[in-house]
């Protein structure tokens, strides 16, 4: 009889539930699809209800197959979209409000109010004052909906992330919580003093009682019922940080990379947060004895990149099959990849996507070529950012749909460090399993947990330190005459 541990992977597209064994394979898993509403522009919804019950089912579908085979469970955990937040009252469960999901932007014009503030805010919460979080979407939802300063003065009435009200129903103690790695994405909470932040709670006119409760990551949370059992949840962790763990970034200076269809960079950077210009910070992981932070920087157009040359480019099959059609060089060209808003370290949402080079217009497998090379340089550039505050980047792990052989080859190069791609294809749960099962006592310490995470293929670095200057400083360049950087 083996032990498992459960990991929830609670994201916007689909609740995953996976059951590890203790080499940390999943031996049993399923997945529920969720639905997603776009009633206005710039505002993005899903029925908190749904997300529960397809939680929950999903959930008790795999729990009924271990115990099915004669197996054990020795814990859970949940990792969650993070920056979705709702209104619902904690005494009796009742949702008021849709989850605004975190690819809402309704209160995005709202933030032009707080222009003088946005120095401060980053430099509390290592976040950019956007409409994404959690404070500029209460204000909004104040000033227009007058539904809500009604329920705030309702005895019981929360305002909070998505992961507390799916503890709350999930936990027979019904606890009214969140973690610090999803409180760090809410624009309210201080990642230095490790608490909702007052001066941010007033700017954005957020009474503190109708906040959670704000935990370490990693400790008991309370019990999962399933028939006669009770399983303990021993973590609760944001789905980005969730990843970096499942790829390997445990210690300091062990970054990750998603390429999906857009990419994160993620780094783990100790035990002291960093306040790095053009990326994000917030706790990665935490028990009672540290807390441990990160820094990240997004790529917005990864695989959304091939996708735009089949629309744009009338080029059929590019997405999927983009590594076997492009040409083996760029010659020089690059590609401003500005489509969809060019994100970390940069910041510009609104810029022309263009091809630069010499001579005529090359034809369209050079400039795939180019294409795929701006994903890697702009990733150098997150990673080059942290190096630049004498942080040590000591490992790369990636993966992801788009992590094929030339991309990674290419960021190898550029980076000056082998690139490891993992073999894991569910980075979130395997991560919030590992420290689901690392709380409970399941593996002894990290270093054990961090030797479950395999890696499939190494691409070292193959440019000379000369021809790799020349490339990020044509690069920089072209970015410069642009209005970028």
């Amino acid at each position: 009889m083996a032990s498992f541990v459960l990991a929830v992977d609670q994201g916007s597209s689909a609740t995953k539930v996976l059951a590890l064994d203790p080499q940390g394979r999943p031996i049993y898993q399923t997945s529920r699809p969720l639905r997603t509403e776009r009633p206005k522009p710039s505002h993005v919804e899903q029925d908190p209800v749904h997300v529960l019950e397809e939680t929950r089912d999903a959930l008790n579908q795999v729990i009924a197959s271990v115990l099915g085979d004669g197996h054990d469970i020795s814990c859970m955990g949940l990792a969650c979209q993070r920056s979705s937040f709702l209104l619902w009252n904690r005494d009796r469960g009742e949702a008021f409000t849709p989850i605004i999901s975190w690819q809402d932007l309704r209160a995005q014009d709202l933030c032009n109010d707080f222009q003088d503030q946005r120095e401060t805010i980053y430099a509390k919460t290592g976040l950019p004052l956007t409409g994404h979080y959690g404070g500029p979407k209460f204000l909004w939802l104040l000033r227009h909906d007058p539904h809500v300063s009604r329920k705030i003065e309702e005895r019981g009435t929360a305002f909070s992330p998505l992961n507390s009200y799916l503890l709350w129903h999930l936990t027979e103690e019904r606890v009214f919580v969140t973690d610090e790695s999803i409180a760090g994405r809410s624009l309210l909470y201080n990642i230095h003093e490790r608490r909702w932040d007052r001066d941010l709670l007033d700017l954005f006119q957020v009474p503190e009682f109708l906040l959670p409760q704000v935990w370490v990551t990693s400790r008991l949370y309370g019990h999962y019922r399933f028939r006669d059992r009770r399983i303990p949840i021993t973590c609760s962790i944001g789905d980005h940080q969730a990843a970096l763990l499942g790829l390997g970034g445990f210690e300091k200076g062990q970054c990750a990379i998603n390429y999906g269809t857009s990419a994160g960079v993620l780094t783990n950077v100790g035990a002291t947060p960093q306040i790095i210009r053009g990326l994000l910070s917030a706790p990665l992981y935490s028990d009672p004895h540290e807390a441990i932070y990160e820094v990240e920087g997004t790529v917005n157009a990864v695989g959304s990149l091939f996708e735009w040359f089949e629309k744009e480019q009338n080029l059929p099959n590019v997405s999927r099959n983009w590594e076997n059609l492009m040409a083996p060089s760029s010659r020089g060209w690059i590609l401003v990849p500005g489509m969809y808003g060019i994100a970390a370290p940069y910041w510009h949402e609104r810029k022309i996507s263009e091809f630069v080079g010499e001579g005529e217009m090359p034809d369209w497998t050079v400039l795939v070529r180019a294409a795929m090379e701006s994903i890697a340089f702009l990733v150098a550039d997150c990673l080059e950012r942290i190096r630049n505050a004498s942080l040590p980047v000591r490992e790369v792990f990636a993966a992801g749909g788009v992590a094929r052989d030339p991309l990674l080859q290419f960021q190898a190069d550029l980076l000056g460090l082998p690139v490891r791609r993992s073999s894991v294809k569910e980075a979130t749960a395997l991560g919030c399993g590992l420290l689901a099962g690392l709380q409970r006592g399941l593996w002894k310490n990290r270093e054990e947990v961090r030797n479950l995470v395999l890696t499939e293929t190494t691409f070292e670095p193959r440019i000379s330190s000369a021809e790799r200057q020349g490339l990020l400083e044509r690069w920089h360049q072209v970015l410069r005459e642009k209005g970028i950087g």
